[in-house]
């Protein structure tokens, strides 16, 4: 019988969650993505999981959540204080996190948190990092 360890199922669904974001992205954001190779997408797209996996969001939905937070509004998104105090309440479900993170975060900080970083250096710095595991 063949049998799939848990690493391969959870690589596996992490491939099908990233063509599924992808196929979102070229219908919702097709101008802003369509010069992008698709091994970049994906290697953001990864890059992003790796992020909201720190803070114990797992789901797809969750994970979804967050690849378009750090598309939309900036990559460093998560580390603005208000934002990252809700996100480092672990003994909360992930998606009341991110419920809360709209809910309960004014605009002011949500202004911030876009302005924490440079997305184009930060993305580059993501695709090269990505890049060398590539060769």
């Amino acid at each position: 019988m063949f049998k799939i360890r848990a690493d391969q199922a959870d690589t596996l669904a992490d491939d099908d969650l990233v063509r599924r974001i992808i196929a979102y992205l070229q219908v919702r954001m097709p101008d802003k993505i369509a010069r992008h190779d698709p091994f970049d997408l994906r290697a953001v797209i990864l890059h992003c999981f790796e992020i909201a996996r720190s803070y114990a969001i797992h789901s797809e939905r969750g994970l979804f959540t967050f690849v378009m937070d750090m598309l939309a509004v900036g990559p460093c998104f998560h580390v603005q204080p208000k934002i990252q105090a809700i996100l480092d309440q672990r003994d909360l479900d992930e998606q009341v996190r991110l419920d809360r993170i709209v809910d309960d975060v004014d605009d002011a900080a949500w202004e911030e948190a876009a302005r924490i970083t440079n997305p184009a250096a930060y993305w580059d710095d993501v695709l090269a990092e990505a890049d060398k595991t590539r060769r």
